[in-house]
């Protein structure tokens, strides 16, 4: 191409092909992560009571499912209690360096004894966790957490 003052121009040829591959892995990512994210509870028979009328407004931190036996699990993995204080610790570090807060959701089967959350419940306070919440289902049928 001739420009206007008599100098030859080069166009460049800008293929666009390499971005909107990344565009569209981006995409696929973005998708698998927040299907991965719902996957994060399993199904426990939360116990049946009014529970406060505030609903989740975001999703914590991290869940705590107690299961029947006594079993802890965090995003469905078998985890012991000293596993639990570790990843509390880490995500309470997080959240002193100016990361998001750190709060925690404890789901215990209504059929799992009392002492399995209490023994959680005085690690987590030990260790400085103050915003925790226990997920029940009421009575009618809708899930408060």
């Amino acid at each position: 191409m001739i420009g206007r003052d008599g100098s030859s121009r080069h166009m460049i040829a800008v293929d666009l092909t390499s971005m909107i591959d990344v565009v569209f892995l981006l995409i696929i990512f973005f998708i698998f992560t927040s299907h991965f994210g719902e996957l994060r509870r399993t199904e426990i028979d939360l116990p049946r009571e009014n529970g406060s009328d505030a609903e989740l407004s975001k999703q914590p931190a991290m869940i705590i499912d107690i299961q029947r036996t006594g079993v802890f699990l965090v995003e469905s993995r078998e985890v012991s209690l000293s596993e639990v204080e570790r990843l509390a610790r880490n995500g309470l570090a997080i959240a002193a360096d100016g990361g998001p807060r750190f709060d925690v959701l404890v789901r215990p089967d209504q059929n799992a004894a009392a002492a399995h959350l209490d023994r959680l419940l005085l690690r987590l306070s030990n260790l400085g966790v103050v915003d925790w919440k226990i997920g029940t289902i009421r009575p009618s049928g809708g899930a408060v957490q």
